[in-house]
């Protein structure tokens, strides 16, 4: 069976893209003390790597998993693209030797670097595919989301020895689980028709409004603590969640529609606030 690039683009999500190439770039620039650090040909190898292969490696297992649940998922039609089982071995053959690319870059790094990119890896697995399958454990799948900040941790690894703080680490586990829970409000019946368990089947819709406000609000005041303009960035999407949950709890599949917006002006907004200093 021939490779559908088209269908793996559109697997690939690209509007979320700058989920996982975002936090790398960040990763790196809270590290370094100079652009010109900026000058590894590893670290902007997997800069590359983490745009189109990473995400066909992340959605495209998961479309692989959930071919049961998608089939009753309008949003598969209209936004993504559902894979049939006999497309299952072909995109994972595909994933799989885009995983080896990355392989150039991680042998010339160092451990720190190929851990996180491990993790990235294993999560990424173990979020959709038994025996874990970790997003129909609710509140475990939340929380496995973190592997949105793994990008991160393997670009500060390229430049930096220490641990990154404990708050930024708790701030980024709890925003990249609220993220999660929020995506997954629009899904409920389509889940619940298919039996999948998830945080937002659990919470139900207002239930899950909340543990996202709480979980946004708690990302943002840790990071307050080390930075004031970024944690007031992220201040925005505490509010966002209580302005939905009294105006619009019902519009939420279509306020989601332009949540990868509101990410993208939050994650330039952050990357400026560390990128100015470094230029100047």
């Amino acid at each position: 069976m021939s490779i559908d690039l088209a269908k793996y683009l559109k697997i690939s999500r690209p509007k979320f893209w700058l989920y996982l190439v975002g936090p790398y770039f960040l990763g790196a620039l809270l590290a370094v003390d100079s652009l010109a650090r900026l000058d590894s040909w590893q670290f902007w190898w997997l800069f590359a790597w983490f745009t189109f292969p990473a995400n066909l490696l992340l959605y495209g297992v998961n479309d692989a998993a959930d071919y049961d649940t998608d089939q009753h998922n309008p949003k598969k039609v209209r936004d993504e693209a559902l894979v049939h089982p006999h497309e299952r071995a072909v995109l994972l053959r595909t994933i799989t030797a885009l995983v080896v690319l990355a392989i150039p870059a991680l042998v010339l790094s160092n451990i720190r670097v190929i851990v996180a990119f491990a993790l990235f890896i294993l999560l990424s697995l173990a979020y959709s595919l038994p025996p874990l399958r970790l997003k129909a454990r609710p509140l475990l799948d939340s929380l496995s989301n973190g592997l949105y900040l793994t990008p991160l941790l393997v670009a500060w690894g390229f430049y930096s020895s220490q641990v990154p703080s404990w708050p930024l680490v708790v701030a980024g586990l709890l925003w990249c689980g609220a993220m999660h829970a929020y995506s997954a409000i629009p899904d409920i019946e389509s889940d619940r028709r298919a039996g999948l368990r998830t945080v937002a089947t659990l919470l139900g819709r207002d239930g899950t409004l909340a543990f996202c406000g709480v979980s946004y609000l708690g990302a943002s005041l840790l990071v307050v603590l080390h930075d004031v303009p970024a944690g007031l960035v992220l201040g925005a999407y505490p509010v966002l969640m209580v302005v939905q949950a009294v105006r619009a709890r019902s519009r939420i599949p279509q306020w989601y529609r332009y949540f990868p917006v509101l990410n993208g002006l939050a994650g330039m907004c952050l990357t400026l606030r560390f990128l100015w200093p470094l230029a100047r």
